[in-house]
Protein backbone atom coordinates (compact mmCIF):
# COMPACT_ATOMS: atom_id res chain seq x y z
CA UNK A 1 0.00 0.00 0.00
CA UNK A 2 2.75 2.22 0.90
CA UNK A 3 4.62 1.87 -2.69
CA UNK A 4 1.18 3.12 -4.45
CA UNK A 5 0.85 6.32 -2.56
CA UNK A 6 4.58 7.02 -3.34
CA UNK A 7 3.98 5.68 -7.08
CA UNK A 8 1.11 7.61 -7.03
CA UNK A 9 2.62 10.70 -5.85
CA UNK A 10 5.73 10.13 -8.15
CA UNK A 11 3.38 10.40 -10.93
CA UNK A 12 1.35 13.39 -9.88
CA UNK A 13 4.87 15.26 -9.72
CA UNK A 14 5.55 14.44 -13.31
CA UNK A 15 2.37 15.48 -14.53
CA UNK A 16 2.93 18.65 -12.77
CA UNK A 17 6.13 19.30 -14.23
CA UNK A 18 4.90 18.35 -17.18
CA UNK A 19 1.80 20.91 -16.76
CA UNK A 20 4.14 23.97 -16.03
CA UNK A 21 6.22 23.03 -19.25
CA UNK A 22 3.49 23.38 -21.47
CA UNK A 23 2.17 26.27 -19.86
CA UNK A 24 5.68 28.01 -20.30
CA UNK A 25 6.18 27.17 -24.03
CA UNK A 26 2.44 28.16 -24.69
CA UNK A 27 2.54 31.15 -23.10
CA UNK A 28 5.83 32.01 -25.27
CA UNK A 29 4.19 31.14 -28.69
CA UNK A 30 0.79 32.91 -27.70
CA UNK A 31 2.60 36.37 -27.47
CA UNK A 32 1.29 38.80 -29.72
CA UNK A 33 1.37 42.55 -30.36
CA UNK A 34 -1.28 44.81 -30.70
CA UNK A 35 0.30 47.01 -32.73
CA UNK A 36 4.08 48.22 -34.23
CA UNK A 37 4.90 50.17 -31.52
CA UNK A 38 4.81 47.43 -28.62
CA UNK A 39 6.41 45.10 -31.07
CA UNK A 40 9.44 48.00 -31.61
CA UNK A 41 9.37 48.57 -27.55
CA UNK A 42 9.93 44.66 -26.97
CA UNK A 43 12.53 44.71 -29.75
CA UNK A 44 14.25 47.68 -28.11
CA UNK A 45 14.19 45.82 -24.42
CA UNK A 46 15.49 42.32 -26.10
CA UNK A 47 18.52 44.20 -28.37
CA UNK A 48 19.73 46.45 -25.06
CA UNK A 49 19.35 42.98 -22.52
CA UNK A 50 21.75 41.03 -24.92
CA UNK A 51 24.03 44.17 -26.05
CA UNK A 52 24.38 44.95 -22.16
CA UNK A 53 27.58 43.54 -21.85
CA UNK A 54 29.46 44.24 -25.44
CA UNK A 55 32.04 46.54 -25.75
CA UNK A 56 31.82 49.48 -27.77
CA UNK A 57 34.10 49.88 -30.79
CA UNK A 58 36.26 52.64 -29.09
CA UNK A 59 36.71 50.14 -26.26
CA UNK A 60 37.24 47.17 -28.32
CA UNK A 61 39.88 49.23 -30.25
CA UNK A 62 41.51 50.05 -27.15
CA UNK A 63 41.60 46.52 -25.55
CA UNK A 64 43.27 45.44 -29.50
CA UNK A 65 45.86 48.26 -28.88
CA UNK A 66 46.62 47.45 -25.22
CA UNK A 67 46.88 43.72 -26.08
CA UNK A 68 49.45 44.46 -28.90
CA UNK A 69 51.44 46.46 -26.58
CA UNK A 70 51.95 43.83 -24.27
CA UNK A 71 53.55 41.47 -26.89
CA UNK A 72 57.27 40.88 -26.11
CA UNK A 73 59.55 41.33 -28.88
CA UNK A 74 59.62 37.29 -29.55
CA UNK A 75 55.96 37.36 -30.01
CA UNK A 76 56.10 40.03 -32.60
CA UNK A 77 59.05 38.27 -34.41
CA UNK A 78 57.38 35.19 -34.63
CA UNK A 79 54.44 36.32 -36.16
CA UNK A 80 56.56 37.83 -38.71
CA UNK A 81 58.40 35.30 -39.72
CA UNK A 82 55.04 32.87 -39.87
CA UNK A 83 53.64 35.84 -42.56
CA UNK A 84 56.77 36.28 -44.51
CA UNK A 85 56.89 31.64 -44.77
CA UNK A 86 53.32 32.49 -45.75
CA UNK A 87 53.55 34.64 -48.36
CA UNK A 88 57.08 33.05 -49.85
CA UNK A 89 54.53 29.93 -50.49
CA UNK A 90 52.02 31.76 -51.94
CA UNK A 91 54.97 33.37 -54.51
CA UNK A 92 56.24 29.78 -55.09
CA UNK A 93 52.88 28.48 -55.97
CA UNK A 94 52.64 31.25 -58.27
CA UNK A 95 55.86 30.73 -60.04
CA UNK A 96 54.95 26.93 -59.84
CA UNK A 97 51.43 27.81 -61.68
CA UNK A 98 53.39 29.89 -64.21
CA UNK A 99 56.17 27.62 -64.67
CA UNK A 100 52.83 24.64 -65.83
CA UNK A 101 51.27 27.09 -68.18
CA UNK A 102 54.41 28.08 -70.21
CA UNK A 103 54.82 24.58 -70.33
CA UNK A 104 52.20 23.44 -73.22
CA UNK A 105 50.15 21.75 -70.48
CA UNK A 106 46.50 21.86 -71.50
CA UNK A 107 44.69 24.82 -69.34
CA UNK A 108 41.89 22.18 -68.71
CA UNK A 109 44.76 19.81 -66.37
CA UNK A 110 46.81 22.70 -65.40
CA UNK A 111 45.92 22.39 -61.22
CA UNK A 112 45.69 19.12 -61.28
CA UNK A 113 49.48 18.74 -62.81
CA UNK A 114 50.69 21.49 -60.45
CA UNK A 115 49.45 19.53 -57.70
CA UNK A 116 50.84 15.99 -58.94
CA UNK A 117 53.85 17.41 -59.38
CA UNK A 118 53.99 19.45 -56.60
CA UNK A 119 54.21 16.50 -53.89
CA UNK A 120 56.99 14.96 -56.15
CA UNK A 121 60.46 16.21 -53.78
CA UNK A 122 63.35 17.50 -56.22
CA UNK A 123 63.75 20.81 -58.52
CA UNK A 124 60.02 21.57 -60.00
CA UNK A 125 60.77 22.40 -63.10
CA UNK A 126 63.01 18.88 -63.86
CA UNK A 127 59.80 16.92 -61.78
CA UNK A 128 57.71 18.99 -63.92
CA UNK A 129 59.28 17.66 -67.31
CA UNK A 130 59.72 14.29 -66.23
CA UNK A 131 56.09 14.09 -65.47
CA UNK A 132 54.88 15.65 -68.86
CA UNK A 133 57.46 12.86 -70.48
CA UNK A 134 55.36 10.21 -68.74
CA UNK A 135 51.54 11.91 -69.30
CA UNK A 136 51.65 13.35 -72.71
CA UNK A 137 48.04 13.72 -73.01
CA UNK A 138 47.89 16.35 -70.44
CA UNK A 139 49.67 18.67 -73.17
CA UNK A 140 48.07 21.09 -75.80
CA UNK A 141 47.11 18.85 -78.74
CA UNK A 142 48.63 20.89 -81.84
CA UNK A 143 45.70 19.96 -84.40
CA UNK A 144 45.82 23.43 -86.05
CA UNK A 145 41.68 24.67 -86.16
CA UNK A 146 41.16 26.93 -89.56
CA UNK A 147 39.93 30.70 -88.29
CA UNK A 148 36.69 31.84 -89.00
CA UNK A 149 35.07 35.39 -89.33
CA UNK A 150 31.70 33.46 -88.70
CA UNK A 151 31.01 33.28 -92.60
CA UNK A 152 30.36 30.08 -94.22
CA UNK A 153 32.66 30.33 -96.88
CA UNK A 154 33.20 27.75 -100.15
CA UNK A 155 36.26 27.54 -101.96
CA UNK A 156 35.91 25.83 -105.63
CA UNK A 157 40.02 25.50 -106.37
CA UNK A 158 42.77 26.34 -105.28
CA UNK A 159 44.62 27.00 -108.87
CA UNK A 160 41.41 28.69 -110.58
CA UNK A 161 41.84 32.51 -110.68
CA UNK A 162 39.28 34.89 -109.10
CA UNK A 163 37.12 37.15 -111.17
CA UNK A 164 38.73 40.40 -111.24
CA UNK A 165 42.12 38.59 -112.01
CA UNK A 166 40.80 36.81 -114.72
CA UNK A 167 39.68 39.92 -116.31
CA UNK A 168 42.82 41.54 -115.31
CA UNK A 169 45.01 39.14 -117.47
CA UNK A 170 42.40 39.79 -119.88
CA UNK A 171 42.90 43.48 -120.32
CA UNK A 172 46.63 43.85 -119.55
CA UNK A 173 48.43 40.47 -119.99
CA UNK A 174 51.97 42.09 -119.48
CA UNK A 175 51.59 42.88 -115.92
CA UNK A 176 50.91 39.36 -114.95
Amino acid sequence: MEQENVQNVEDTNVETTENTETQTVEEKVEKTFATQEEFNEALKKEVARKTRNVPSKEELKAFNEWKESKKTETEKQLEKDKKIETLEKQLAYAENKSVVANAGVDSKFQKFVLSEVSEIEGDFEDNLKDYLKENPQFLISKVETPKTNGVATQKISDDAEDGVTAILKQKHPDLF
